[in-house]
């Protein structure tokens, strides 16, 4: 939990540091790390799954008691992008997810939920702008500070199965955002890079359409700004350049 609090911690003041390298001559704007013409492109992907069973289910911190179920989280994701300059890419990342949760029973301040089933799925898009700062002026580690516009569409379901079939909520998911991304790139070999970054600065809209078994339809639509580094929006990829 430390290591990744400091990590977030650099992540966070990169844009700082960066300033004060080049002040050093650590960094130097000029240096070129990767050449106009060179394309790039990556690809990543990620798998959890957990499985919670017994008689008494599992316990979370005494606070939720008697869980049975099981969750499954898939994504991945795609990205390209080509330097128009030294130093200075233009790209895209096309990306999925899909999120499935199955909980038998749940029990929560006293509260029991049984035969409870969750789906979302998000497909996005994104267009990027991203210039590096090489450090030390040499061509294995730069920092990089990348805006991104993206796009997202996907939907979200929360059911219960009854004698009647499936009873529960279905809500379209929306939105278009514009974010900065700082970030490190470390090269392994001449041709392939190890990328981390995270989100920084986030605003855009968000809008949800729902339709419900028992409910009018709703729709929910909000506006936000939003300067929130967070793990759970840490990128990691492995980069092939050509």
């Amino acid at each position: 939990m430390k290591k990744g609090f400091v990590f977030a911690l650099c992540l966070l003041l990169l844009p700082v540091t960066g300033a004060f390298a080049q002040q050093r001559g650590m960094g130097n704007p000029k240096a070129v790390f990767i050449e106009k013409g060179t394309r790039s492109a990556g690809l990543s992907m990620g798998w959890n799954s957990w499985d919670a069973n017994g008689e008494d289910g599992v316990n979370l911190l005494g606070i939720i008691t008697g869980i049975k179920g099981n969750v499954n989280l898939f994504d991945i994701a795609a990205s390209g992008a080509w330097f128009v300059k030294d130093n200075l890419s233009v790209g895209f990342r096309v990306g999925f997810s899909d999120a499935r949760v199955d909980v038998d029973s749940i029990r929560f301040l006293g509260n029991e939920e049984r035969n409870r089933h969750l789906i979302r799925e998000v497909l996005n898009g994104a267009v990027t702008c991203r210039q590096y700062l090489p450090l030390f002026d040499g061509r294995i580690i730069a920092l990089f500070f990348e805006g991104r516009l993206t796009g997202q569409t996907g939907f979200y379901k929360n059911y219960n199965r009854t004698t009647q079939g499936k009873e529960g909520a279905y809500t379209g998911l929306g939105s278009v955002s514009l974010g900065f991304y700082p970030g490190v790139s470390v090269f392994a070999t001449d041709r392939i890079s190890f990328e981390f970054s995270l989100p920084l600065l986030e605003g855009g809209y968000l809008w949800n359409d729902e339709s419900s078994t028992d409910c009018a339809d709703a729709s929910l639509n909000h506006a936000f700004v939003r300067f929130k580094p967070s793990l759970i929006g840490l990128n990691m990829g492995l980069v092939f350049h050509f």
